[in-house]
C-alpha cells in the first residue's frame, strides 16, 4: 500500500522557453497555449508510462508472506536514504539495507552480504522521482518535445493521420493503441515504462 506524504508541486516536463525554441517562436503571445500542451503531453506520458515522474515523498507498506530478495519500491529514482522499518524496528542503511536509488530496489543485509527479507510487515518511508521540469532525463524531455510538437502542429487536422491516398476512392490509415502516442515518443518511453 502506497501513501503520499508530500505531493509532487510540478508534472510538467518540460519549461514552455525550450517549446519556443525548438517551434521558433518569438515572443511569449503564445505561452498558455504552449503550456496547455505541455500539461496535457506529460499527462499522457505519465499515464503511459504508469509512474509519477514528479518529486515526491511516500510511505509505502509491505506485508511480506513470503521470503522476498529485494523490495522493489512503487517510486524511483530513490533520493536521499529511506527510513525502513522492519516489524516496528527502523533498520540502519548501509548495516541493515542497501538502496539501488535508480531502481527502487531495497536489498535487506546480514552481516554485510545480501540475505531474504523476512514473512513480516515492512514500511518504507522515502522520497522518489525528478525535480521537474530542470532534472527530468534527457529521452523523457524529448518525448514531451516531439508530443507537444505534434499536437502543436496538429491542431487544425487529425494527428493520428498515419497516411492518406487520394483517388477516385480516398482512403487513410490511422496509428493508434497505447494512448495513441507517436511511434518516435514510443521509443523514447519504452526505458521509463512499469509495466505491473
Amino acid at each position: 500500500m502506497l501513501t503520499v506524504t508530500t505531493a509532487a508541486t510540478n508534472s510538467r516536463l518540460l519549461d514552455v522557453a525550450v517549446v519556443r525554441g525548438v517551434l521558433e517562436i518569438d515572443g511569449s503571445a503564445e505561452d498558455a497555449t504552449l503550456q496547455g500542451y505541455i500539461d496535457r503531453a506529460s499527462d499522457m506520458i505519465a499515464r503511459h508510462c504508469k509512474r509519477v515522474f514528479g518529486s515526491e515523498s511516500v510511505s509505502e507498506q509491505f506485508r511480506l508472506d513470503t521470503l522476498q530478495e529485494e523490495l522493489i519500491l512503487n517510486r524511483y529514482p530513490v533520493t536521499g536514504d529511506p527510513v525502513v522499518v522492519e516489524n516496528g524496528i527502523t533498520l540502519t542503511v548501509s548495516t541493515d539495507y542497501e538502496v539501488d536509488r535508480a531502481k527502487g530496489w531495497i536489498t535487506r543485509l546480514y552481516n554485510d552480504r545480501p540475505c531474504w527479507w523476512p514473512i513480516c510487515k515492512v514500511t518504507v518511508a522515502y522520497t522518489a522521482g525528478y525535480v521537474l521540469p530542470a532534472a527530468a532525463p534527457q529521452a523523457l524531455q524529448q518525448a514531451c518535445i516531439q508530443l507537444v510538437k505534434a499536437l502543436y502542429l496538429g491542431a487544425d487536422r487529425d494527428p493520428l493521420i498515419r497516411s492518406e491516398s487520394v483517388t477516385p476512392m480516398s482512403s487513410a490509415s490511422y496509428f493508434g493503441g497505447s494512448d495513441y502516442l507517436p511511434p518516435d515518443v514510443l521509443g523514447l518511453l519504452k526505458q521509463f515504462r512499469k509495466f505491473k
